[in-house]
């Protein structure tokens, strides 16, 4: 879904008239916290929905220090680059992550019944046994449930998914942000520039 919407929102902005030119403008020195955050994050995810988990042990051991890592790289990736407002939307579905994370061992909630609709059924059985790292299945005594994986995206989308609300806001955000990026005006921009240059 990461990618998608990265897709997505890039064809949007250049048929709404923005240039991707425009993204060199954007200060990578500050930018490069934030896409790593999001790389690991997407990269943690991604692992534990592949099959092959044998092959994967060693990273599995470190999934928790990584989560934590991401999290903590993206909060400061999004505090050094605030001046794009759209990150105010990343920052809330990151709140609405971390703290079902926090509530429930360090672990994301997720539907057991949504994993087995994407046909996943192996993984299904193999996170009622607590054998992936990043997952917990959604029961009676899961705290604050509403935030875990339970939105469904399923067939006919060629890539189904599951994700959660935050995870959907936190897509809203990166969309807006290219958008942010893509659409807006040279003079904007150097309006922006010039106040950073005297606000120091």
């Amino acid at each position: 879904m990461f990618i998608e919407i990265i897709i997505l929102s890039i064809i949007i902005g250049l048929v709404r008239g923005g240039k991707l030119s425009r993204f060199k403008r954007v200060n990578f020195k500050k930018m490069w916290v934030l896409i790593l955050a999001l790389i690991i994050q997407y990269f943690l995810v991604t692992i534990n929905f592949i099959e092959e988990l044998h092959y994967l042990d060693e990273v599995f051991r470190f999934t928790k220090q990584l989560s934590i890592i991401s999290y903590i790289l993206l909060f400061i990736g999004i505090i050094i680059n605030l001046r794009y407002r759209s990150l105010w939307v990343v920052l809330a579905g990151s709140i609405m992550n971390i703290l079902a994370m926090i509530f429930n061992g360090w672990k994301r909630p997720i539907l057991v019944e949504g994993i087995e609709l994407l046909g996943f059924e192996d993984l299904g059985f193999l996170l009622e046994q607590g054998k992936l790292p990043l997952y917990t299945p959604i029961v009676e005594k899961t705290k604050l449930a509403i935030l875990g994986d339970i939105i469904v995206l399923p067939k006919p989308y060629p890539y189904p998914h599951i994700f959660s609300l935050g995870d959907f806001i936190i897509y809203l955000g990166l969309f807006v942000l290219i958008q942010e990026i893509m659409i807006s005006e040279d003079r904007d921009f150097g309006n922006m520039v010039q106040f950073d240059f005297i606000s120091r």
